[in-house]
């Protein structure tokens, strides 16, 4: 994995952050300028958040790249032609993703969360994505989130 280094840039002229997150041992924080994400929060079963992410679904939420303020050494993959995945550098724990050609930075909703509380409202998930390719069961048969076999029908 190749390294990079991110510089801090401005937020906004309001300057405070609406929503700020850090990675496992705090190399990493993520500071988003709308707590309202662009990308609806959503569970994905894919194989390659399975597999990045080391668990059985990530649970992300997309927010325009503009908004979003990452510090910290990061270590980058290139998983597909336009999704750039990046992890602590230090820790390794993911800290999101930018796709690049969407605009948005996709950030596990997790980082947002006080230890032992689940993330803000704005941040709960609205869908499953790749919903076949789960291996966790049944275990979200009755959440009453809608479930998609791959990417939600655009609007």
């Amino acid at each position: 994995m190749r390294r990079l280094w991110l510089r801090m840039r401005p937020l906004s002229s309001r300057g405070t952050p609406q929503l700020s997150g850090r990675c496992a041992c705090g190399g990493v924080t993520i500071d988003v300028k709308s707590v309202t994400p662009s990308h609806a929060p959503a569970y994905c079963h894919c194989n390659t958040c399975r597999a990045m992410h080391g668990a059985a679904f990530a649970l992300e939420a997309g927010f325009r790249t503009a908004d979003v303020v990452v510090t910290g050494a990061t270590a980058s993959y290139r998983s597909s032609r336009h999704y750039e995945r990046r992890r602590c550098a230090t820790c390794g724990a993911p800290v999101g993703g930018v796709h690049h050609k969407l605009g948005a930075v996709f950030v596990p909703t997790a980082l947002f969360a006080a230890p032992g509380a689940p993330p803000p409202e704005p941040l709960a998930p609205t869908m499953h994505l790749f919903y076949g390719r789960r291996i966790v069961g049944d275990a979200f048969d009755g959440d009453g989130l809608p479930k998609y076999e791959g990417f939600p029908p655009s609007d």
